[in-house]
């Protein structure tokens, strides 16, 4: 629509194309600089386009572009020596004719041109150009500049031997045959341009609007055979309308590339942030594999360490019975037999540690927190010791009907851990007591022994994982475990615990569970905890 605009505009103006008019060089420079000014403009745009899209077609046409840009600096600056010179110099009727003739049919020629080869070109070459895109375009703007600079020495250098194209203002013979040719040609390249156009891009069918300002200027300088005529100042608005046109519609084409491309950046934002936060899961995920897998690899080997101890012993004491059974006394037949028993308590305890261990992984252990009273909770690990480590314990249940809101049965290993050590390492009494902190939200139930306590440089590390405190005979009694799992079953139930050291000599372990508030629900809890039914 708009060549057909732009032709039939110019055979309007046909018939009062040869109407003279006054000069205007201020006029003139104007139109040499917004043509130069608009088609390297197209030239960049349209170059930057093949960068991104890589198609050769889109090359050409900015190649084309950058020509017609180029070659309108020579012109511009002939055209205005031949004003300053006169109409009768070699400059007006020679120079400048034959370079506005390379200048207007040079640029259709250059595209119907490049269409040609850009379909003949082998696939190989193609891929190649499209690989290497910076370096093609780079080398196309070498080839159109050094095109420009040989067209314009020929037509300078042999003024002498080219034919007048205007003579006294006015167009000769040859003047008119040449631009019968340009017109020729340039229908010529309008019709190789148009085919197959509905299958290029929008921006390459731009160009049929250009190339249709060429013809329409080629009209106009046959019509109007002076100069400053109306046909020749309309063969110029033309030329320069065209050039606008073009412009603005590569310009919203490329504002629309970029919003799209701004909306692809967007979406690649958003995948980028939604990868970067599945690989940091990922990550998360792969260190708690990592850490589980040291975590039972630290099992394995403190287990395979620490039971050689028990079974070494078991394996001397079994040997000496076997052996010499016969020559062994009572009390030392006895003694054997309480030490083997110690030894395979000390390995009943191992296992059970490491199946609550294993059952109790950071983040897995599921509670079941009821109302607990204190002092059944106490009375029950008490109530497990041997008759005559009973007797070295003492317990204060605190409040009357204090209770604590947590497990059953992970307060009971806990409290039973606590007790057990105290035993263990303290040949004198134990006291068991409980209280309320200062706001009556938690309770307090502290273990409290006379033995040698923890020494200082290890009451940090005294809850970490495989760590125990080595005794005074060098002795270690067990894998560690007991201490760490009391810590992850506080947690778990919402809880803390930790180590004092008492004055003058002994330790005691602390253990705070949330209190447990008297509720209907509360009291059905202790029920069923005491075997009852709820009342």
């Amino acid at each position: 629509m708009y060549a057909v605009a732009v032709i039939a505009a110019a055979l309007l103006v046909v018939p009062f194309a040869d109407y003279r008019l006054a000069p205007y060089p201020s006029l003139i420079i104007a139109f040499f600089v917004l043509m130069a000014a608009a088609d390297l403009l197209t030239a960049y745009l349209l170059g930057q386009q093949f960068l991104a899209g890589g198609r050769l077609a889109t090359l050409g046409l900015s190649s084309a572009y950058l020509y017609s840009g180029m070659m309108m600096l020579p012109y511009a600056v002939v055209f205005t020596r031949s004003h300053r010179l006169g109409i009768s110099s070699t400059w007006a009727e020679v120079c400048a004719p034959w370079l506005f003739v390379v200048l207007l049919g040079g640029f259709p020629v250059l595209v119907a041109a490049q269409q040609c080869v850009v379909a003949a070109l082998p696939a190989r070459l193609s891929r190649q150009a499209r690989t290497r895109r910076r370096a093609v375009a780079a080398g196309a703007a070498v080839v159109v500049l050094a095109l420009v600079v040989a067209v314009t020495s020929l037509v300078l250098g042999a003024a002498d031997q080219l034919p007048r194209l205007q003579q006294g203002g006015a167009q000769t013979t040859a003047g008119r045959y040449v631009l019968d040719a340009m017109l020729l040609t340039t229908a010529v390249s309008l019709l190789v341009v148009t085919r197959d156009l509905r299958h290029r891009p929008p921006v390459e069918r731009w160009v049929v609007v250009a190339i249709s300002a060429s013809l329409a200027t080629a009209i106009l300088r046959l019509a109007a055979a002076q100069l400053f005529t109306i046909g020749w100042y309309a063969a110029r608005v033309t030329l320069l309308l065209s050039a606008g046109v073009v412009l603005l519609a590569l310009l919203a084409e490329t504002a629309s590339l970029y919003r799209r491309l701004s909306a692809t950046h967007d979406e690649l934002d958003r995948a980028h942030r939604e990868l970067s936060r599945r690989a940091e899961n990922l990550a998360a995920t792969n260190r708690e594999l990592e850490a589980t897998g040291t975590w039972k690899s630290d099992i394995i080997a403190t287990l395979t360490h620490e039971i050689n101890q028990p079974l070494a012993v078991i394996s001397a004491y079994s040997e000496e019975l076997t052996h010499h059974w016969d020559t062994t006394t009572d009390d030392e037949r006895r003694t054997a037999v309480q030490a083997l028993a110690n030894r395979v308590n000390q390995l009943i305890d191992m296992a059970a540690h490491l199946l609550a261990l294993c059952r109790a992984e950071p983040g897995q252990i599921h509670t079941q927190p009821i109302a607990l009273p204190v002092q059944q909770a106490l009375a029950r690990v008490t109530d497990n010791l041997t008759r005559q480590d009973r007797k070295r314990v003492t317990a204060s249940y605190g409040p009357p009907g204090a209770a604590v809101w947590a497990d059953p049965v992970h307060t009971h290993e806990i409290l039973t851990n606590f007790v057990t050590n105290a035993v263990k390492y303290s040949p004198g009494d134990i006291r068991i007591s409980a209280d309320l902190d200062d706001n009556g939200n938690e309770i307090l139930i502290a273990v409290s022994d006379e033995g040698n306590g923890v020494p200082p440089e290890f009451v940090a590390h005294l809850f970490d994982r495989f760590t125990q405190a080595e005794q005074p005979s060098g002795e270690r009694t067990g894998a560690g475990f007991g201490l760490y799992l009391s810590k992850l079953l506080a947690e778990a139930n919402q809880g803390r615990v930790w180590y004092e050291d008492v004055v003058p000599h002994g330790g005691r372990f602390m253990l705070v569970l949330p209190r447990a508030r008297r509720t209907p629900q509360t009291a059905a809890s202790r029920n069923s905890v005491d075997g009852g039914t709820p009342g």
